[in-house]
Order: structure tokens, then sequence, then C-alpha cells
């Protein structure tokens, strides 16, 4: 089978100006103009690093529409976000916070199914596209879950048994944080719904499998704050879940030997906050015209 066949590679001559960005664009080195002026795909061994990285910049860069690939047309791809789109992505970095009150119900499922549809382009490494999410989206199923974590928890607390990352200290301030911030639930804050990026890491990708997690990780979270919801990530409930509580692990249905050290906890908040933060990180930016101007000066 040729390349074209494989990855339905098509060009529409009618509309092709030959331009050549589909080819400059090819992370995989595999467009190339044909004898006839247009461009076509060169065979190739298999996906990945020996062939087409199934990333679909050539269909995402033309100009005029005239590449489908894979079965996807230009015209289903949503356009470009305009140039002040980068303002509002201001806004919501800055106005973005980690929820800790939740009110107690389930959020629209529309809303879910577009920020998922939204995730599937969420970069990985390699452009893998092999981190799974797995998504408790039924408040009842997230409160199951809870209480064997919680009651495990708890019960180990009693005798001092914590995760890695606690101690007698650490636990007691956030016993202390039920009372207020983290509404009588010190592991999961009371968030109606969980969300997890996880994946398989082995051999020499391994690492790559743990950033791409964290990366899906942060995309979630942020589009969450886009569409008004509350979220945290979470690392603490997700060490429970690893280190303790092996019922409440299994009821994720998430293979053991994936990594799974981020939860992002989210649902409509309960409290909503009026502006941003005043953060300022200026000391911990090293900007190259930054120490050039002070080399001079000196």
């Amino acid at each position: 089978m040729g390349a074209d066949q494989k990855t339905q590679f098509k060009i529409d001559r009618l509309k092709c100006i030959r331009c050549g960005r589909c080819v400059d664009t090819c992370s995989g080195m595999v467009i190339e103009f044909g004898k006839d002026g247009y461009p076509k795909m060169k065979d190739f061994e298999r996906y990945g690093w020996r062939g087409c990285w199934r990333c679909q910049h050539c269909l995402a860069v033309c100009p005029e529409g005239a590449i489908s690939i894979f079965g996807k047309k230009p015209e289903d791809s949503l356009p470009p976000p305009p140039p002040e789109m980068g303002s509002y992505m201001e806004r919501l970095i800055v106005n973005r916070r980690s929820c800790r009150r939740f009110l107690n119900e389930n959020v629209d499922p529309e809303i879910i199914t577009r920020i998922l549809r939204a995730m599937a382009a969420a970069p990985t490494g390699g452009n893998s596209c092999s981190v799974e999410y797995t998504v408790i989206d039924d408040k009842g199923r997230v409160h199951e879950i809870w209480e064997k974590a919680y009651s495990k928890m708890e019960e180990d607390a009693k005798k001092h048994v914590y995760t890695h990352s606690f101690d007698d200290f650490y636990y007691g301030k956030m016993k202390e944080s039920e009372k207020t911030v983290r509404k009588d639930d010190l592991l999961f804050c009371g968030v109606p719904h969980l969300f997890i990026a996880h994946e398989r890491c082995v051999g020499k990708w391994a690492e790559d499998c743990k950033v791409n997690c964290n990366i899906a990780t942060a995309y979630f979270e942020l589009l969450c704050n886009a569409y008004g919801l509350g979220a945290i990530i979470m690392s603490y409930p997700a060490e429970v879940l690893n280190e303790l509580a092996e019922e409440a692990r299994e009821m994720l249905d998430i293979p053991r030997d994936h990594y799974t050290k981020l939860m992002v906890g989210f649902g409509y908040p309960e409290i909503r906050y009026a502006r941003g933060v005043q953060k300022d990180r200026s000391a911990k930016i090293h900007r190259y015209t930054d120490r050039w101007e002070i080399r001079n000066e000196n």
C-alpha cells in the first residue's frame, strides 16, 4: 500500500497553488513535489521517526484548504484564534486559581465533552498521542472512591503512617484546613469530578511519558478555568491512592503500571474570585537582553 493510500493524503488540484508550505512544515519530511508539480507523499517504513508523524500540519498549514489526510477535511477544522486572543489568554493565566470548595452537583456533560475534545490536541513528545484520560464524571462515583480512600487514610494516620511526602505535621495542617478552605475534606476538597492523565511509562521514553501526562494535566486545568469551572491539580490524593488505598485505586480502573502522579479535581466553584492576584516573579526571570544591558552599564 502506497503512502497516499495509507494516510489518505489527498490534494485538491483545483485549489492547490503549489506554494510548498506543506513540504516545508512536514515533520516527517515525507511530503515532496511530484513530477507534475503538486505535493505528494513519499512511501515510508512506519509512522513516527521513520515516516509520517500523523501531526496533520499539512492540513492545517494549507492556505487554500487543498489538503485532506486521514479522512479529515480542512473545512471541518476550527479556524485559528484572532490576535486579541493573547489578551484573553493573559487574563486566563492571571485569574486561574486552585479551587478547594465546590458545589455538590455534576457539571453539564456537554462542557466536559467539549473540554475532552479539545484535549485531543494537547502536545505529546514525538506526537505519540499515547496519553490516556480517565474521567470520573459522576459525583456519586467520586464519592464512592473518596469513602474508600479517606477511611484508609484516616486509619493509617492514627498509626502515624503516611504517604512518602507527609508526616504528623503536614497531616495536622491539612486536618486543620478542613474547618475552612477544604470544606470537611482534606483529600479531594469535595470535588464532584476527577480527571487523570496516565500512560504506561517504560523503557527509554519513560520520562517523556511522564512529561506528556503532566502537560495534559496542565492543559485540562486551564480548559476548566476557561469554561468557568473550578479546578485543582492534586498530588497528595494521588499519593494516597497509589501508596495507601489500594481498593480505592482499583476503582479508577487504571493499569498499575501507568504513571498516575497527578489528578485534577473539577466542578462548579462554590466561591468565585472577583479578580486576579498580583504576583511578581521578575527576579526569577533571566532575559538575555536584560543581562546585556546590565553588562554594558557596568
